[in-house]
């Protein structure tokens, strides 16, 4: 039952909307979905450093000459277990 409960997979971290989760909020709070905005596009230059640098691994002389295979954001689900 327990693996059952725990082997589902999760929404991705990136590409996919999360705004409609968002309660409203007074305009003096700010914009929520424009910061969710700006945090998908950090985490899109995260994933272009990480292609470029997995890319490149293998020209760096050891021990950095390992790709960013579990850092990419673009890999990661969500999870809040």
């Amino acid at each position: 039952l327990l693996m059952s409960l725990t082997c589902q997979s999760m929404p991705m971290l990136m590409g996919s909307d999360w705004t409609f989760f968002f309660p409203p909020v007074p305009p003096s709070a700010g914009d929520p979905a424009a910061v969710f905005k700006v945090f998908q596009d950090e985490l899109q230059a995260m994933s272009a450093y990480c292609g470029e640098y997995n890319t490149n691994a293998k020209s760096r002389p050891f021990p950095n000459n390992h790709p960013l295979v579990v850092l990419d954001p673009k890999d990661l689900e969500t999870s809040i277990s």
